[in-house]
């Protein structure tokens, strides 16, 4: 099956596993997204299907969501962090993400202490409006043309009462999944 059929499919799953309640059935059913983790399978991908471009349509009828994301690497992040996702605004613009698989209360606060190869940068993130996600105050372009643009990886802590949660998410095939997302996000 090639990447394009299975996309609606991963768009739908996610859509799906985002309205599970219970904290262990909706990581599940998002680690059942998942590409294999068999190595050969994984060197054979192409890098921009390793961020796959999701399409949600509004519930109202409005303006679709667009969005790349990745997921985090699940052998070396905590099972609550779901991966990187980079979004449309309804402007002109994009959203830089952390998804998170447990929800933090809407709008609040949380410091993130990303690593940027020997140094350490602290972002103070706001909680989506849903809670299953981390808004950072960077631009996606830090990661491509900007002071992250040689970064492999982004290992992540965020910081939480409840628990940190630790992260690494990988970063190889994101400039041409930006040019892929660019090309479908309002201009104005």
């Amino acid at each position: 099956m090639t990447a394009s059929a299975q996309q609606p499919d991963i768009s739908a799953g996610f859509a799906k596993c985002k309205t599970i309640a219970d904290n262990q059935a909706r990581l599940d059913c998002l680690k059942k997204l998942l590409p294999s983790s068999d190595p050969a399978a994984a060197r054979a991908q192409n890098t921009q299907d390793l961020w796959p471009l999701v399409v949600t349509p509004h519930p109202t009828g409005g303006r679709e969501a667009i969005s790349i994301m990745r997921t985090a690497d699940t052998t070396r992040s905590d099972p609550d962090l779901a991966g990187l996702m980079i979004r449309c605004q309804e402007k002109p613009g994009f959203e830089v993400l952390l998804a998170l698989v447990r929800p933090f209360p809407p709008l609040a606060r949380r410091d993130i202490i990303v690593g940027s190869g020997t140094t350490q940068s602290v972002l103070h993130a706001e909680v989506s409006t849903l809670g299953t996600g981390l808004v950072l105050p960077v631009e996606p372009t830090a990661f491509t043309t900007g002071p992250w643009r040689e970064l492999k990886e982004l290992a992540v802590v965020i910081k939480d009462p409840e628990a940190e949660i630790h992260g690494v998410i990988p970063l190889d095939g994101l400039t041409p999944a930006m040019a892929k997302l660019s090309a479908r996000c309002p201009t104005g």
